[in-house]
C-alpha cells in the first residue's frame, strides 16, 4: 500500500468537519455501535476515534507529522511509501481514514520503531464497515493512541504547526472536540480529551460526552 495525498488533501475545515458531525447527528453512533465495538475488541487503549478535518493545506510531497505534540508538515520528496526512514527512526502511520474500505494514513509521526502495520487490520477493518453502514466514513477516522498524553488535551495552531497544550489554555467555548478515547466504566464512557480550535471563533458547539 502507497500513501495518498488525497487522504489529507480533501479532508474538510475544523468548521465544516463539526457542522457535518451534527448534521449526522453521529453522537448517537459513536457512543453507541463504535464504541462498543472498541470495548468489544479490547482495543479502546490502542485507538481512539478522530474527527476528519485538517488546519491548513499541505504539499503533495510531504506529510503532517507529530513529534513531542507538534505536528507539521515535513517534507518527504517522491516517497510513497506508509514508512518513510529519517533521522535513525522512521516517519510512521498515526491517524487513518477509509478510502474504499481501505485503512489510509493522513497523519503520521515519528518514531524510533516502526510498528508492525498488519497487527489490527481485522479491527480497522471492522471498523470501516461499522462507519459505511452509518454513513459516517466521511466523518471519522481512526487514531493510534501510542504517543497519546491526557494532560495535553488541547489542539492549537499557529501557522503551519498544530501544538498540543494543556486544558485551560483556551475558553471552552472556542473549542471543537476531535479525539475520543473509550473506556469501559460506565461514567466515563467516552473521553473527550482532545480538542481543537475554531478557524473563526464562531464556532461554539458542545459535543461532550462524558
Amino acid at each position: 500500500m502507497s500513501y495518498v495525498p488525497e487522504a489529507y488533501d480533501s479532508l474538510p475545515s475544523l468548521r465544516l468537519a463539526g457542522e457535518l458531525f451534527r448534521k449526522k447527528n453521529a453522537a448517537e453512533q459513536l457512543l453507541g455501535p463504535i464504541r462498543q465495538l472498541f470495548l468489544d475488541r479490547s482495543l479502546y487503549h490502542k485507538y481512539g476515534i478522530s474527527l476528519l478535518h485538517k488546519h491548513f493545506p499541505i504539499q503533495a510531497t510531504e506529510r503532517l507529522v507529530d513529534y513531542h505534540h507538534v505536528a507539521s508538515p515535513w517534507t518527504v520528496g517522491s516517497q510513497t511509501a506508509l514508512v518513510v526512514p529519517r533521522y535513525e527512526g522512521a516517519i510512521v502511520p498515526r491517524t487513518f481514514r477509509f478510502f474504499g474500505g481501505r485503512a489510509i494514513p493522513y497523519e503520521f509521526s515519528f518514531s524510533a520503531t516502526i510498528p508492525p502495520m498488519e497487527e489490527h487490520e481485522g479491527f480497522l477493518q471492522d471498523v470501516s464497515n461499522l462507519l459505511r453502514e452509518h454513513d459516517l466514513d466521511e466523518i471519522f477516522g481512526v487514531r493510534l493512541l501510542d504517543d497519546h498524553d491526557p494532560e495535553l488535551s488541547m489542539e492549537v495552531t499557529e501557522g503551519k504547526a498544530n501544538i498540543m497544550m494543556p486544558v485551560g489554555s483556551l475558553p471552552d467555548s472556542a473549542l471543537t472536540e476531535a479525539l475520543w478515547v473509550f473506556s469501559p466504566n460506565e461514567d466515563q464512557k467516552c473521553h473527550c480529551q482532545e480538542r481543537c480550535r475554531t478557524i473563526d471563533g464562531e464556532h461554539k458547539a458542545d459535543h461532550g460526552c462524558s
